[in-house]
Order: C-alpha cells, then structure tokens, then sequence
C-alpha cells in the first residue's frame, strides 16, 4: 500500500471519558475506513501546540476532528465558530463535533432499554447533562471511582443502532465521520 492509500483520522477529545467513549464506540467503526484511528486528548494542550498538531495533519492529508461538549452555549452554531475561529486556519467549523450537552449523553444513549443499571432511559438524550445523568444512574455515577466503573459498564453494553436514534448530536457526529449506517 502506498501512502496515498494509506487513510488516517485523528480525534481531539476533551478528557479521559471522552476518550474511552470515542476508543470504544467510535474508533471500531472508524477502522472500517481508515487505517489508522488515533485519539488525543486536547484539554490540557496549549493552542499553539494543538493548532501546531492540525498543520501537521493537515501536510499528511489526515482527516481530523476536535469532540467537544456543548455545556451552557446556548447553539451548537456557535460552539463550532468559537473553536473554528480558535484554531483558524487549520480549523474549520465542519471539524468540530459537539455532544450535546455534554459526552454523559452519548453514553446514557446507547444503553439498551432493559439493562443491568435498572435505569430508565429517556427517547432522546440531548438534555442529559452531570445532573441528568446522576438522576438517571444515581450515586455511582457521583462518585470518581464507581462512575468509571459505571461508564466502563455502559461501554460493555453500549447499542449503536440505538444510541444514534437517541442522539441527534451523535447521529451528525457518525455522519461527518462517515460511520452512521
């Protein structure tokens, strides 16, 4: 294979939670179409290194994206621009992927309707925030320790299928990335 063949992505993830929901939902769909899947963690990168990093990609030909959550910004519109204009050039507001509101809701959406959690998942996630989430998961989603234990549990069991008829975020993440079925 020669390197014009060779297919490449990389994601930008905010933290350590995203990053497990993006090596085990979103890289094994990716790797149908790339060879390679590599996922970074960008909160703690200065901008000059991070836009550093996408001039880098941008010369190899790399796709590549930056996952972000929607928190308080009251339009999805706006968090793209924000980081767009952030990262100008090497950013355009196509390559920001936002989980609305935040990455609790991609998880909570892909747990299937009967599950181990005796949670009650509702039809559509996009309001599930930290506080949604610890209602619908109760303590263990409170505490450090129990709540990795729960996402890893919620990663263990996670449907893809259902997750994107609950996300409207995710299912436009899927799209852009050219993994939605």
């Amino acid at each position: 294979m020669n390197a014009t063949q060779w297919r490449r992505i990389a994601l930008f993830v905010e933290g350590p939670e995203d990053r497990a929901f993006v090596e085990r939902v979103l890289k094994p769909h990716l790797l149908q179409r790339y060879n390679e899947v590599r996922v970074h963690m960008h909160a703690q990168t200065s901008d000059e290194k991070l836009s550093s990093h996408f001039r880098s990609l941008q010369r190899m030909n790399s796709d590549y994206f930056l996952v972000v959550d929607k928190d308080r910004v009251p339009c999805i519109s706006e968090v793209r621009r924000v980081y767009a204009r952030r990262y100008q050039p090497q950013l355009g507001e196509r390559q920001v992927l936002v989980a609305c509101p935040m990455i609790e809701a991609w998880y909570t959406a892909g747990v299937p309707t009967q599950n181990l959690f005796k949670a009650s998942i509702p039809p559509t996630v996009e309001d599930v925030d930290k506080q949604a989430f610890a209602r619908i998961f109760g303590e263990r989603a409170q505490n450090l320790e129990e709540r990795i234990i729960l996402l890893q549990q919620i990663l263990d069991v996670y449907d893809w299928n259902l997750a994107l008829q609950r996300s409207e975020s995710l299912r436009y993440c899927a799209t852009r990335l050219g993994i939605a079925p």
